[in-house]
């Protein structure tokens, strides 16, 4: 009876996580060989925790998926701890974070679990999932990412002051960064909203009345871009989001005879600027 429990909250929980998918690689060329059974146990453990814990009570079933390539770049003795000292580099679907200098202490068969207090091991990994959560939420409601946006800020402010804060003043600027680029984060709404609507109405004729909210979204749209371009010139995670849907921004503003924005678009965005002229009249 209490085995078929524990399978039953385990499945329950494993469909109310936030993240599917977790993929992580290891780069131990800098590591000796006798270190490797400790960093492999720990690549084990940083799936089970972003797979299984429950970031956000509200959203769940998201299956966000996340791609995780890990550098050791040494690994060192304090007290009964292994030190990791390590860089990490996260993806998703349009979303890249480079973290460096990360000073990490483990143990075979150390296990990690959600806490609201800053815990060396787990907090940088819940970190980065409160970053992919609320980039994800993001695309769900206007600036809706903020709670956690501001969950990944307070755990890097606490990082800082701890017993390992080597690389927290650094996190806490990229969270920060993210987090302020509010024009992205809503040319990802309007993006997403936009696709919802033409969906609704199953295609697209410029005619057709029942348009009105596609063409007030690429309204938004466009004043989206503008800003981007005026102030995120080099806004890394803004051209990797437009090199997933350039196509696709491409093809609906040439329908909707909007030269003028796929102009400012190929001025902005060079690597795509083919895909953009190509829809130009």
């Amino acid at each position: 009876m209490i085995k078929k429990l524990i399978i039953i909250l385990s499945i329950i929980s494993t469909c109310m996580c936030q993240f599917s998918e977790v993929e992580i690689t290891l780069d131990m060329r800098s590591v000796k060989k006798h270190n490797h059974f400790i960093i492999n146990d720990f690549k084990e453990e940083i799936k089970r925790y972003i797979e299984n814990t429950i970031f956000s009570q509200s959203d769940t079933d998201l299956e966000i998926p996340l791609n995780i390539h890990v550098i050791i770049e040494s690994v060192s003795e304090k007290g009964a701890f292994k030190t990791l000292s390590t860089q990490f580099f996260i993806n998703s679907w349009d979303l890249k974070v480079f973290s460096r200098s990360a000073t990490i202490p483990y143990y075979k068969g150390k296990s990690m679990a959600l806490t609201g207090n800053f815990e060396p091991t787990s907090s940088i990994f819940d970190y980065f999932a409160y970053i992919f959560l609320a980039n994800e939420l993001d695309g769900w409601s206007p600036l809706g990412g903020n709670e956690f946006f501001n969950k990944a800020e307070k755990i890097a402010l606490n990082g800082k002051e701890s017993d390992y804060p080597n690389g927290w003043e650094n996190r806490l600027k990229k969270c920060k960064k993210i987090m302020e680029n509010e024009y992205l984060r809503k040319f990802r709404y309007h993006w997403y909203e936009i696709n919802d609507a033409i969906i609704n109405n199953t295609q697209i004729d410029i005619e057709d009345e029942n348009l009105i909210d596609i063409t007030n979204l690429l309204s938004e749209l466009e004043n989206d871009i503008y800003y981007l371009q005026e102030f995120y010139p080099n806004d890394r995670n803004a051209f990797l989001f437009l090199d997933r849907y350039a196509n696709e921004i491409a093809e609906l503003f040439g329908k909707m005879k909007m030269y003028d924005t796929l102009i400012l678009l190929s001025n902005y965005d060079a690597d795509n600027s083919s895909i953009y002229n190509e829809f130009i009249k």
